[in-house]
């Protein structure tokens, strides 16, 4: 990760293929890269481990406090998602709220990166009309 630059959405896309990898995972999880200005990351990239299959208040407070703690800390510019979860890789309606939840929590980070989601063999972006079909619901 030392000479990773993230400036584009593929090369979000690229380096969570590349630390994802194929094997899946045991439990749900988000996944958080801050980023300085330049789009370097820093040298740590945080799991939060055991997040809940649904979003909740109490939840999301606990992760934006966190993060918010983090930025100030690191002085970051920007931080992108991934949300990683064991099971099939076809989205789920949980999958969703978890990504609407966490777009809305964190819409005053910019620039706003998609959030992604990582299964077994499988990175994909949540894509804006995935995130209208949970919001029109």
């Amino acid at each position: 990760m030392r000479d990773t630059v993230i400036r584009t959405h593929d090369d979000l896309l690229t380096t969570w293929r590349e630390l994802m990898g194929e094997e899946g995972f045991a439990y749900r999880s988000l996944w958080l890269i801050f980023l300085d200005e330049h789009g370097r990351p820093a040298p740590v990239i945080v799991p939060v481990d055991g997040v809940p299959p649904e979003p909740d208040d109490e939840e999301l407070a606990g992760i934006v406090g966190f993060v918010d703690r983090l930025r100030r800390e690191l002085d970051v510019w920007s931080v992108p998602m991934l949300l990683a979860r064991p099971g099939t890789s076809a989205m789920t309606d949980a999958d969703r709220r978890w990504a609407v939840a966490l777009t809305r929590a964190f819409a005053d980070l910019q620039p706003q990166w998609p959030l992604h989601l990582a299964t077994e063999g499988r990175v994909q972006v949540f894509s804006p009309d995935e995130l209208l079909a949970v919001e029109a619901a």
